[in-house]
């Protein structure tokens, strides 16, 4: 595994160390995402964020190179993501942002936004607090042609 590699899975790691939970997702309307690409990168990466989005663990690791499937597996899906929610909240909704291209890969961009309750210090009652992240996929494709999640990492 390449040195890049292994930090964005631990990058991944750690953030999803401090987020868990269930969720239902939210995103933006069919037709007010008209702008985003309709490429097989961009699919794959919207899966990947839904199986978060969702804590589905297997879904998530399903498409992951197996070089990362070797550092970060569902049990770690699993452990990371309970972590993660206690620090952020639980995932609610996410926007697309951007994709960047490059020789061999291509990175899409996510704002994912995380709720959480608590008790407001002055009042006593409870309230909801925001939290957002944004969430870094890179995909790519191997020698055979078969696109797979080559990395991923909250920014």
């Amino acid at each position: 595994m390449k040195r890049g590699q292994i930090f964005s899975v631990l990058s991944v790691a750690v953030i999803l160390f401090f987020v868990a939970g269930c969720a239902t997702v939210r995103e933006l309307a069919p037709e007010k995402r008209q702008g985003e690409p309709a490429t097989a990168e961009y699919k794959l990466s919207r899966q990947l964020l839904i199986c978060f989005m969702n804590n589905d663990p297997a879904g998530f690791c399903r498409n992951l190179a197996p070089e990362n499937l070797k550092e970060f597996d569902v049990k770690k899906f699993e452990e990371t993501r309970q972590n993660m929610t206690r620090s952020l909240g639980t995932p609610v909704s996410f926007t697309y942002l951007t994709e960047l291209e490059f020789v061999t890969f291509k990175l899409h961009v996510w704002k994912i936004r995380f709720k959480r309750t608590g008790k407001d210090k002055e009042s006593g009652k409870e309230k909801e607090f925001f939290s957002e992240a944004l969430f870094r996929v890179i995909t790519g494709r191997t020698a055979k042609d078969q696109l797979l999640v080559m990395g991923f990492n909250f920014l």
